[in-house]
């Protein structure tokens, strides 16, 4: 079902937001980044709708924020990722697996601060929906 505000054509977006999660794991295709624990900075936005939640003010109702940090957790400590694209895509899918039909869509920015010299950090941002990650899904069984 696709929710519409009153008097208007565009569906309801409600969005939640973690930004700034760090988190530490092995990341990377170079031969000193195999075996050393690098920073990764992750930002979550996941569209949901909040109204049931503002109305009855009960976590059940809405999606927990240490429930969506965690799958970001567990993706980037399950192994070594040689690119923050894959780290991205897995904690997509992972987040939408385990919050199907309460997460309509969700958009992973991954950071990875000092991989290139005399920048900040380099970044790769996707959005995925659920019928978008259905082969990676059953790749995650193992995580």
């Amino acid at each position: 079902m696709l929710l519409v505000q009153r008097g208007s054509d565009k569906p309801m977006s409600d969005r939640i937001f973690i930004e700034g999660l760090t988190v530490d794991g092995l990341i990377g295709v170079y031969p000193h980044e195999l075996d050393r624990p690098q920073r990764l900075v992750v930002d979550l936005c996941a569209e949901t709708d909040t109204r049931s939640a503002a109305h009855s003010e009960r976590l059940v109702d809405t999606l927990d924020y240490d429930r969506l940090a965690e799958c970001a957790r567990t993706i980037i400590a399950a192994r070594h990722h040689n690119l923050i694209e894959t780290v991205a895509e897995r904690i997509a899918a992972l987040i939408l697996q385990q919050h199907h039909g309460r997460v309509r869509s969700v958009t992973v920015r991954v950071c990875k601060p000092g991989a290139v010299a005399d920048a900040q950090t380099v970044a790769v941002e996707i959005t995925r929906k659920f019928d978008e990650i259905v082969g990676l899904v059953t790749d995650l069984s193992a995580v």
